[in-house]
């Protein structure tokens, strides 16, 4: 039996002048093969530039990446900073095969100014648990009687799922009718424009809905991925869509402005939400699939 050996994962925070970084783990010690996440987070200020986070890809040291998820823009925590207006998080799934500990500090490339990191923690002594093969077996007894009781219990489901569906009509699938990208898009947008949300107190709900309807008219249209991804990861799509500058920078004005209202604590005269929204519309009207090549 492989003996059980755990490594030791060493991360400290860290700050700059205008911006504030902390990288933070669930756990320090985890097994061979165990996942663990690293959680980024950075501060900043309306008007900052958009910050990077570290140039972690593949592997982080010796702990190998499994998956990356984000960045996205966040509220700020009530113990974070007031001076946050919001917050970039970032999220890396991890693991791990050596033992010993790993110093994460070192590995960090932000291309800013060097910071100081706090002492390392010293080595960490591995733990070597060898089972015998009555104890193994001792063991896995106990977990027997689950066993069996969960394979009848999916037994039993799989019997009754199957009558069900043996009595349930055949229904005839009619055919689906997809109505045009530009038509539902721009159905949305003068529906929201007859609300005016904006001018009863809902200013946020009214950017939400407008980045949504838009990406999702992108999304179609294009056939790209811009719903799941930041504004800044949007803005980098956009602007590689074959359409005429003027309606790119539109929109992606349309989209940086529902940031600031959304995440920024920003108030927004009407004029601004409207003409977001007929920003949007231009964008929709001039680059509808029967008028671009």
């Amino acid at each position: 039996m492989r003996p059980l050996i755990y490594i030791l994962i060493f991360l400290s925070g860290f700050s700059f002048d205008s911006l504030a970084q902390t990288y933070s783990l669930d756990t320090i010690l985890i097994a061979w093969g165990e996942r663990a996440t690293i959680t980024g987070r950075i501060g900043a200020s309306v008007g900052d530039e958009f910050p990077e986070f570290a140039a972690w890809t593949d592997s982080i040291g010796s702990l190998e990446i499994l998956e990356v998820i984000g960045p996205d823009t966040v509220k700020p925590l009530d113990s974070d900073p007031a001076e946050w207006d919001y917050v970039l998080e970032k999220k890396w799934i991890v693991t791990g095969w050596d033992s010993g500990y790993v110093d994460i500090d070192s590995t960090l490339h932000l291309g800013v100014t060097p910071f100081k990191s706090e002492q390392l923690l010293g080595h960490v002594d591995i733990i070597d648990v060898n089972w015998t093969v009555a104890e193994q077996i001792r063991r896995a007894v106990q977990y027997l009687p689950y066993l069996i009781g969960a394979l009848l219990l999916a037994g039993i489901v799989w019997l009754i799922v199957r009558n069900i569906k043996r009595k349930e009509p055949k229904l005839v699938a009619k055919e689906e009718i997809i109505r045009p990208a530009h038509e539902v898009a721009l159905e949305a947008l003068e529906h929201l424009k007859s609300r005016e949300s904006w001018n009863k107190g809902d200013e946020k709900t009214f950017q939400v809905k407008l980045s949504a309807i838009i990406r999702e008219y992108i999304d179609r249209r294009f056939e790209v991925s811009s719903l799941d991804k930041t504004s800044q990861e949007a803005t980098a799509i956009i602007r590689m869509l074959p359409v005429s500058e003027a309606d790119k920078q539109g929109i992606i004005n349309a989209l940086l402005t529902g940031d600031q209202i959304k995440f920024a604590k920003f108030k927004a005269a009407s004029d601004v939400h409207t003409k977001s929204l007929q920003a949007c519309i231009d964008f929709v009207t001039n680059t509808k699939e029967d008028e671009v090549a």
